[in-house]
């Protein structure tokens, strides 16, 4: 992973240069105090709002940290944030954002090296070397201005940017071709279907061999019989209790093995599909007990279920055996009757049953980042094999209900901010299969949605390029929140969520490509709108799969402009 670190200093150098000479309007910038230009003018937790902060902050070479400028004609000039589209202001006497435009002026101090007094009737000023604080308005500083190029959306580079840097940080070597991050739990599972993830947009074989060593290591300790545990030679595993744990490395193998071929996932998934659903069926109810020794043996929630329906339906595809899609739209049907509300799309969390009358005597109304995801993806896979329209309507209103209540006004994710236990990683379950139903309708509403969670995070990961869990919060540079140390293993799993919103949707998806030159072999014009799947391929010979927005692109004896 050494190489990876080179990679990326080497990525972070290049994309910054001084320009000498004057300012341009039209082109951005990193503003930066003279005296530390190791920070720069950052919008505070890249928040959208109205009047947030504007801070100082180690560069991150993110869009939160990038200027355009624009001159007004009087020598005054705005600035205007890339990523959030607000403009550099003050209120009171304290940096801000705002939606109006503020003029500055620019008072040279070292025109050659783009050094100046930046003024708004008093001088800007920074007071503090640390994170977070606001400059204000004050005593006469020197700012350095650094010309960068600027990222107005999220795209391949960004995103590899984020997975090299997750990899780099979390993967563990345990030695024999075996890796770890959490070294085990449910969440291992998860954070390797993050893994797949990756792979599965990308065909990166780098990818796979991660996810592969992650499951020999697994395997390694645990064996084939995944219903055991406690601790297993050093290795966390909890399927004797805990049925959903089982259940995600289930999900795992199976989409492994549609992924790659690889007859021996398949084996695993089914195995112990059949071994939990003997184990944990409610046949009173026909739904499946969340857990074997904790909690109510007659309880179950929405957290094994639809993992189970989920799992089902992929072992089914990989088997060709239908009755895996009759177990899952068996148990579908019983969660949509006693843990959804159709009519709002909510999925509810638990309940518990008395066995004797097959009543309910509790239920938890709860609604989850994980168990709207996990039902929306049985929802999608029942549609897509028997068709009822019903799964179709389900799924509109599982994932509106978790853009409308579980995110902010902006549509990032707003709930679980935090860095450790099993509230980090719910997110991710919701983006992977959020971008399932993104990828299956080509809803661009959805996918759109997809990408603003990917790009906020990516405008709060930290000068090492990974983040955490917390989306809505800047990462800091010491690698803490809220007292919690998020570099440490533990918090893997969180980082991930990052990456299963970044690898949830194809980046190359198109609005557009706009014919600039000549005719096809015949002599007659293409359509102004392709797919990408087409396999056109640009100049510099890339797939337009892999082509950046503002590239040309040719086919035959055509050119096209590529948008988004």
């Amino acid at each position: 992973m050494k190489m990876k670190k080179w990679i990326i200093a080497i990525w972070l150098m290049g994309t910054s240069v001084v320009v000498n000479g004057a300012i341009i309007s039209g082109k951005t910038y990193s503003i930066m105090p003279e005296e530390n230009t190791s920070k720069s003018l950052f919008v505070n937790n890249s928040s959208k709002d109205e009047h947030a902060p504007v801070v100082l902050w180690t560069e991150t070479k993110v869009p939160a940290q990038q200027w355009t400028v624009e001159e007004s004609g009087n020598g005054e000039w705005a600035f205007q944030n890339v990523y959030t589209g607000k403009y550099l202001n003050v209120s009171g006497k304290f940096l801000v954002q705002t939606t109006e435009k503020a003029y500055w002026t620019l008072e040279k101090a070292d025109e050659d090296r783009n050094i100046y007094y930046i003024k708004n009737g008093e001088y800007l000023h920074a007071s503090s070397r640390y994170d977070g604080r606001q400059p204000f308005l004050g005593a006469a500083q020197t700012w350095q201005m650094v010309e960068v190029q600027p990222q107005s959306f999220f795209d391949a580079t960004a995103r590899k940017r984020m997975a090299d840097a997750f990899l780099q940080q979390y993967l563990q070597d345990k030695g024999n071709g075996h890796n770890t991050f959490n070294n085990g739990g449910w969440n291992e599972a998860e954070t390797m279907e993050t893994i797949l993830d990756m792979y599965e947009r990308t065909k990166d074989p780098e990818y796979l061999t991660v996810y592969e060593n992650c499951y020999k290591y697994m395997k390694y300790h645990v064996g084939n019989n995944w219903t055991g545990g406690v601790i297993v030679g050093g290795y966390d595993w909890f399927g004797y209790d805990f049925n959903d744990d089982v259940m995600w490395m289930i999900i795992g193998a199976a989409r492994a093995y549609l992924l790659t071929g690889k007859q021996a996932y398949l084996n695993d998934a089914k195995k112990n599909f059949d071994l939990i659903w003997n184990r944990a069926n409610l046949g009173y109810i026909d739904m499946l007990r969340w857990a074997e020794l904790t909690g109510d043996r007659n309880g179950t929630n929405s957290c094994i279920n639809g993992p189970a329906e989920v799992a089902a339906c992929y072992i089914a595809l990989g088997t060709g055996d239908d009755s895996y899609f009759e177990k899952a739209r068996m148990l579908y049907a019983n969660q949509r009757q006693y843990l959804f509300e159709p009519e709002t799309g909510r999925v509810y969390d638990s309940i518990i049953f008395d066995p004797e009358t097959v009543t309910v005597t509790n239920t938890n109304t709860w609604a989850s980042t994980y168990n709207q995801g996990t039902m929306l993806g049985a929802a999608v896979l029942l549609y897509r094999h028997f068709g009822d329209a019903q799964y179709k309507a389900d799924a509109d209103k599982i994932i509106a209900y978790a853009k409308r209540e579980l995110c902010n006004a902006d549509g990032v994710v707003r709930v679980c901010q935090n860095v450790d236990g099993d509230f980090q990683g719910f997110k991710g379950i919701l983006m992977r299969y959020a971008g399932l139903y993104a990828r299956e309708y080509n809803d661009a509403d959805y996918i759109s949605w997809l990408k603003v969670n990917a790009f906020h995070a990516f405008n709060n990961i930290n000068s090492r390029s990974f983040g955490h869990s917390a989306w809505l919060t800047k990462a800091s540079e010491d690698m803490m929140y809220d007292g919690k140390d998020y570099s440490k293993a533990s918090s893997s799993f969180g980082a991930s969520t990052a990456l299963a919103a970044a690898f949830a949707v194809p980046l190359d998806t198109l609005t557009a490509v706009s014919e600039i030159s000549g005719p096809d072999e015949k002599g007659k014009p293409f359509p102004l709108c392709h797919s990408f799947s087409q396999g056109y391929y640009n100049i510099s010979g890339m797939k337009i799969t892999d082509a950046i927005a503002g590239s040309i692109c040719i086919h035959g004896k055509k050119k096209y402009l590529i948008h988004r």
